[in-house]
C-alpha cells in the first residue's frame, strides 16, 4: 500500500484535540516495548490531552505544526505527526541565550522513510532560525536509536543530560543541540 503524501500546516490552539490525539498515538507507537504500558498510558493521560496543548500553545514562545494526510471520499485531513517549538525546558547549566527547544517531533511509523520527518525537521530549523534562535535543543530517550541517528544526521550533538520522568520511570536523557548561526 502506497504511503499518502504528507502535508504540513501551522497549528493553532483550536488544533489542541488533534495534537493530543496524534501525541498519544505517536507516544504509543514510539515507546511500546521500550517502556512499561502503565508508564506510557500515564504519560498520555497527563501530557497528551487537549488542555496540555492549549496551555502550551498559549505561550508566546510556542509554535506547533501538524503533519496531515487527506483521505476518504471528502479528502478531509487526518493528523499523522506534529512538532512543537518552545522556550527551552532543560537544566539551566545547559542553556545559552537564544536557545529554542524542539519540544516534540513525532510522526507515525507508517510514514517513516517517506521524507516527511526530514521536511518537519527542516521546517523546525527554519522557523527557529527565522525566530532569532542561535541553537536548537531537544531531548531524546536514550534507547531511541532511530531518533538519535536522525538527529545526528541533522547536525545535533549531545551537550549534556537531563532527568526525565515518564509515568513512574525516570530516565537520564541525552540533550542534543544544533548550532543555527555561523560563528564568523
Amino acid at each position: 500500500m502506497a504511503v499518502p503524501e504528507v502535508g504540513f500546516r501551522e497549528a493553532t490552539v483550536e488544533d489542541a484535540a488533534n495534537l493530543a490525539l496524534i501525541g498519544a498515538a505517536t507516544s504509543l507507537d514510539a515507546f511500546a516495548g521500550l517502556l512499561s504500558g502503565k508508564d506510557i498510558v500515564a504519560n498520555c493521560l497527563e501530557n497528551h490531552v487537549p488542555a496540555f496543548y492549549q496551555k502550551l500553545l498559549a505561550q508566546p514562545a510556542s509554535r506547533a505544526w501538524l503533519a496531515e494526510v487527506a483521505g476518504g471520499q471528502d479528502r478531509s485531513a487526518a493528523p499523522v505527526g506534529y512538532m512543537i517549538l518552545s522556550a527551552p525546558d532543560f537544566p539551566q547549566e545547559l542553556l545559552h541565550p537564544g536557545d529554542r527547544e524542539l519540544r516534540r517531533i513525532y510522526l507515525l511509523s507508517r510514514f517513516h522513510g517517506s521524507g516527511a520527518g526530514q521536511r518537519m525537521m527542516d521546517c523546525a530549523i527554519q522557523a527557529a532560525t527565522e525566530g532569532g534562535a542561535r541553537r536548537l535543543l531537544l531531548g531524546v530517550h536514550p534507547d531511541n536509536a532511530r531518533a538519535l541517528a536522525f538527529y545526528h544526521r541533522n547536525g545535533f550533538r549531545e551537550i549534556g543530560r537531563r532527568t526525565f520522568r515518564m509515568g513512574s520511570s525516570v530516565f537520564n536523557d541525552p540533550v542534543q543541540a544544533r548550532l543555527l548561526t555561523r560563528l564568523d
